[in-house]
């Protein structure tokens, strides 16, 4: 063991020495055995604690979830917000097709981004528009499927 300046060995970490405490434990079948299900009883118990531990730190538990579906959207977010959230959905609609076309064609292929982006930046506003009165009409589907069936319908597939 390699010392240190002041003539002292540096003691082992904690883990090395656990290590080679198991490893003496699982030398014989009959511990191997109790072992293993001992260590995988403690990890699962160490995963329930840490869970339940970040769902009383942080207030988020499972009951108050809620669906993000284009009502929700429409109730809940102020406009300013709704309209971030609903661009961030097309713009990434956009890349994922200019990826699809692109690795379909062998080489850099932009005219379904770009028809995405002409569609959805119309300067009359209508499109936005559009897709209110669509989320309205249909509250209960998440906005990603409202936005990929009017998208199919105007740049295909």
């Amino acid at each position: 063991m390699p010392r240190q300046p002041h003539g002292r060995a540096r003691k082992p970490p904690n883990s090395l020495t656990s290590y080679q405490f198991l490893k003496v434990l699982f030398k014989y079948q009959q511990n191997r055995s109790v072992l293993i299900g001992l260590l995988r009883t403690i990890t699962l118990a160490k995963a329930a604690i840490s869970g339940l531990l970040l769902f009383a730190a942080t207030g988020v538990h499972p009951s108050h979830a809620q669906d993000m579906t284009a009502g929700v959207i429409m109730e809940k977010m102020e406009p300013k917000e709704r309209y971030a959230y609903v661009s961030g959905i097309v713009r990434g609609m956009a890349y994922a097709r200019f990826r699809k076309d692109t690795i379909a064609a062998g080489s850099k292929d932009e005219r379904g981004m770009i028809c995405i982006y002409e569609w959805y930046e119309k300067g009359d506003g209508s499109t936005y528009a559009a897709l209110e009165h669509t989320f309205r009409n249909n509250g209960h589907y998440p906005p990603t499927v409202i936005i990929a069936t009017l998208l199919k319908k105007e740049c295909g597939e």
